[in-house]
């Protein structure tokens, strides 16, 4: 039987093996730039949360310290 057919390493069970330590190396990359870019998602939001507190502050003591006669809406 040619050697073609025959399952690599990491398939094979030799977990001791390069191929099968890369292989473990490159899962352990794409769950690393899956979890980089949630967190880069969720914080995202939590800056777009943050802003739009602050924005609704601003206007709400803006309002308060603005005369009615001065008021433009």
């Amino acid at each position: 039987m040619p050697s073609i057919v025959l399952a690599c390493s990491v398939c094979f069970g030799q977990s001791d093996s390069p191929l099968a330590q890369g292989t473990n190396m490159a899962i352990f990359f794409m769950l690393g730039v899956t979890a980089v870019m949630l967190a880069a998602f969720a914080s995202f939001f939590v800056y777009l949360i943050r802003r739009k507190r602050r924005f609704a502050d601003d206007i709400l003591d803006g309002v308060d310290s603005v005369p009615a006669h001065e008021r433009t809406v």
